[in-house]
């Protein structure tokens, strides 16, 4: 019975530890730039002027996303037209 407690603890101790990288990816900070291009929301993906070799990653409605974060990628979200719905680093 004590054993089964432990674990149980140890796996709480452990996600516990994995939601700092979430409160690090929702903290605000624009280390991709994303601040930059928050004018560019409802215009369309299309138009967009980049920075070549910027990390960048364009999704649209329904696509498959990893969950990895990544401070210095751009994610650019899209409508089913090609507009812009948010802007965001990670």
């Amino acid at each position: 019975m004590l054993g089964r407690i432990g674990i149980a603890l140890g796996l709480c101790a452990g996600v516990a530890g994995c939601s700092e990288t979430e409160s690090a990816a929702s903290s605000g900070e624009d280390s991709c730039g994303a601040a930059a291009y928050q004018s560019q929301i409802g215009h369309a993906v299309g138009d967009l002027e980049l920075t070549p070799g910027a990390k960048l990653r364009i999704v649209g409605p329904g696509q498959a996303m990893t969950m990895d974060y990544r401070a210095d990628r751009m994610n650019i979200e899209t409508d089913s037209a090609g507009q812009i719905l948010r802007v965001f680093c990670g």
